[in-house]
């Protein structure tokens, strides 16, 4: 277990703007800085981060909290694995709690111990590779004559598995590794029982084959695919993880965490096939390069590309599989809105052949002069196939058309159009009429879809004035908001805010029916009567607090104009500061009503079901007495009682 200390320095040490910014274009907009979402989809940027505060908020999606957050939330790591994320990346040395080995292990989440197990598989693979005498005759001697180097070898953490059935089962064994975990991997699986008496048997998956680890966009490993070292018709050249709870094959790319620095750099992404592709390019000098490897290129696979650049080219075979795959990707990519050039390559080579023949300065020659955009590409394809024939010329203008009507940004739509409608001589207004139908037909779908959301909402929905009189989570939320902005300022004399919400909701005993809001509260006790104090640091760190404190903090950042122009204008406004005293006491108040509404209620319903006189003349006592001090609170404080 990280010690306390350890964690202070983590969080005083991650600069917030950093750490979103690998996975984020950010701009600058004032004091804070904006972009995408990377958490939901979205075409106008929401997503604020404030480098001053070190927090982050989406205000499309609600998502908000600090750079541990950010981490735990982009990366899908648990608070442990994303301090240790950030230290690594700090260079922060982690002083660990001592805690017994089986305690720990005891504590492992599945997934966690998936990531163990392709962690452990990994160094078992590149152990072979380097220093078996198998790993070396047999599997490094492969990969030299396909031209790869040592140290792209240690680059992507090439490994080798034994030919042995069981070499790597045996071993994992030994280790302490649990039979289903390495099963659920993909790294073994169970013979077939010939019946129930006999004992479970497994065997390698991958034995015989070079293994090339597939890492997420943090660099932890999260599946394999393996390739076989001989030629047999009879079994798959390659072979993969299946997919998991780490592994989603639809949403990773092959070399992405080796290439999004040079992405970013170089504005641009290289979209390959293969393994070996990415490999041999990269040591090359070509490292903005990445593979969908044996997969079709799908939108999330596109989007972790537009974290980095908005401009892809797609480098393919020359043979018609290879044309027909670029041209499907081709609507994937403009469909998100991403820019994207095509080069196919000559006929017989791939990416892998051509760079070695070539060498990385000729290749990124051949690139720059032969990519081309996605409608001249498309044009000359379509039009081959339907040469003189005004029929399949007519379907190939659609199919053009098609493509461009699925790009989102109309400017961008425009200029293709005119430059469609140059090219293949045909009326301009025509391709605007036939894109704006077919954008119109999509656009129809998802109205209907939209409005019979939007219908069940209003049905089920209370209207926003009734939520914010009638909700008891807004009342909540009003106070821990009073407990976060204004906790440690005075309320009258020597009371601070904290000590008299700390003490109001003690006294009367309210209770918060928000799991999280009630589990603020008691974080700030335990710190306020440890500490005396509670300060913004303390909110924006802590790991119960977190999400609800960024939340907060940059919502009342939203509406503060700048001194600068009040100062010049001569204006004199009064912020939310100077007015917390009146909204902190308001504030409890509004709880307190809620409170009190809840007793009437139950009190209520035990009047209704009483037959007991006696009984139901002390209930209806108690509903006066309630009714008393709900008047009495409004009358000295002025509140509208709803």
């Amino acid at each position: 277990m990280i010690n306390q200390s350890t964690i202070e320095k983590i969080l005083d040490t991650a600069d917030i703007a950093e750490v979103v910014g690998e996975y984020v274009n950010l701009k600058r907009r004032g004091v804070n800085l904006i972009g995408n979402c990377p958490f939901h989809d979205e075409k106008t940027p929401s997503f604020v981060v404030s480098p001053t505060k070190g927090i982050f908020k989406c205000f499309g999606c609600g998502k908000a909290g600090n750079s541990v957050g950010f981490v735990m939330e982009q990366n899908r790591m648990s608070y442990p694995e994303a301090l240790r994320w950030l230290a690594e990346k700090y260079q922060i040395e982690i002083i660990e709690e001592k805690y017994e080995q089986n305690e720990i292990l005891k504590q492992k989440s599945d997934r966690e111990a998936l990531l163990a197990a392709y962690l452990f598989a990994s160094k078992y693979f590149k152990d072979n590779l380097e220093n078996s005498e198998e790993g070396k005759l047999i599997a490094k001697s492969y990969l030299a004559e396909r031209g790869i180097r040592d140290d792209s070898m240690v680059k992507f953490e090439l490994g080798y598995c034994k030919k042995g059935w069981t070499d790597f089962y045996d071993y994992a064994i030994k280790n302490g590794y649990n039979p289903e975990i390495l099963e659920n991997a993909g790294l073994i699986k169970q013979k077939e029982k010939k019946n129930e008496t006999e004992k479970d048997e497994y065997f390698d998956i991958y034995r015989e084959r070079i293994i090339f680890p597939i890492h997420d966009i943090t660099g932890r490993i999260i599946a394999f695919g393996a390739r076989i070292l001989k030629k047999d018709d009879k079994i798959s050249k390659y072979i993969n993880s299946p997919e998991n709870e780490v592994y989603h094959k639809s949403k990773v790319l092959y070399g992405m965490f080796q290439a999004k620095k040079a992405i970013r750099e170089k504005d641009f992404c290289l979209l390959t096939e293969g393994y070996l592709d990415v490999i041999t390019l990269s040591q090359n000098g070509i490292e903005n390069v990445v593979a969908s490897a044996g997969t079709a290129l799908t939108h999330d696979q596109v989007k972790l590309i537009s974290r980095f650049t908005e401009n892809i080219t797609m480098l393919y075979d020359g043979d018609k599989a290879g044309i027909n795959a670029a041209l499907k990707g081709t609507d994937i990519i403009l469909e998100n809105n991403l820019n994207v050039k095509i080069v196919i390559l000559p006929d017989g080579e791939d990416p892998d052949s051509y760079c070695k023949k070539t060498g990385g300065a000729e290749f990124e020659n051949y690139i720059q002069k032969n990519e081309t955009d996605f409608i001249i590409f498309k044009t000359n394809f379509l039009l081959k196939e339907g040469q003189g024939d005004p029929i399949k010329k007519a379907n190939a203008i659609r199919e053009i058309v098609e493509s461009i009507a699925k790009i989102p940004d109309p400017i961008k739509r425009s200029v293709f159009i005119k430059q469609t409608a140059s090219m293949l001589d045909t009326d301009e207004q025509i391709l605007h009429t036939e894109c704006n139908r077919i954008r119109y037909k999509d656009d129809e779908k998802n109205f209907k879809r939209a409005n019979i959301e939007l219908e069940n909402l209003i049905d089920n929905q209370e209207t926003d004035t009734e939520k914010l009189y009638n909700s008891d989570e807004e009342r909540e939320k009003s106070v821990i908001r009073s407990l976060i902005l204004y906790g440690n300022l005075p309320l009258q004399d020597e009371l601070l805010v904290v000590k008299f919400i700390l003490e109001e909701i003690e006294a009367d005993n309210l209770e918060f029916l928000n799991e999280v809001f009630s589990k603020v509260i008691s974080e700030t006790k335990t710190f306020y009567e440890a500490n005396g104090y509670i300060d913004e640091y303390f909110f924006k760190n802590n790991m119960i607090t977190t999400q609800i404190a960024s939340d907060v903090i940059i919502d009342s950042q939203k509406h503060l104009l700048s001194p600068r122009w009040l100062s010049d204008a001569e204006i004199n406004v009064k912020s939310e500061t100077d007015n917390y005293r009146k909204e902190v006491v308001n504030n409890i108040n509004y709880l307190k009503f809620a409170h009190l509404n809840r007793l009437l209620k139950a009190n209520a319903e035990k009047i209704k079901i009483t037959e007991n006189e006696e009984e139901l003349t002390e209930l209806l006592e108690i509903q006066k007495n309630i009714l008393d001090v709900k008047a009495k609170l409004a009358s000295i404080h002025g509140i509208i009682v709803h």
